[in-house]
C-alpha cells in the first residue's frame, strides 16, 4: 500500500510550506512483536532533496539534522546512477550535509 506523508505549516494570509513524499507501507522487522500482531514501517519511494536554504537548522535537534543528512545521502545513492554529469553536480550541491546553527 502507498501513502503520502505531507507535513506542513501555514500562516493564514501569509505563506505556507509543505513537504510531500510517497511511502510504501510494509511489514516491519521489529525487535519485539507483542501479541504476535506485527508492526508496519514506511519506506520512501520518491526521492527529491529538500531545499536546505529553507531549513532553519537552529530549530532542529541533532537527531533531526542526522535524519535530513541521511535522507540526502540516500537521495545521492539512489539518484546518481540515473543522472548525467551536470545533473550529478546539481545533486551533490543540493544534498550537501547541513549543520546546526545557533
Amino acid at each position: 500500500m502507498t501513502v503520502t506523508d505531507e507535513p506542513g505549516y501555514y500562516e493564514d494570509g501569509a505563506f505556507g510550506i509543505r513537504l510531500e513524499n510517497v511511502l510504501i507501507c510494509k511489514d516491519a522487522n521489529a525487535k519485539f512483536n507483542f501479541g504476535d500482531k506485527g508492526y508496519l514501517a514506511f519506506e520512501h519511494i520518491t526521492w527529491a532533496p529538500y531545499q536546505t536554504k529553507l531549513i532553519d537548522t537552529g530549530l532542529l535537534t541533532p537527531v533531526e539534522i542526522d535524519w535530513v543528512n541521511t535522507y540526502h545521502s540516500d537521495c545521492r545513492k539512489i539518484l546518481e546512477p540515473h543522472l548525467n554529469e551536470q545533473e550529478k553536480q546539481w545533486l551533490m550541491k543540493a544534498t550537501e550535509p547541513v549543520a546546526a546553527r545557533g
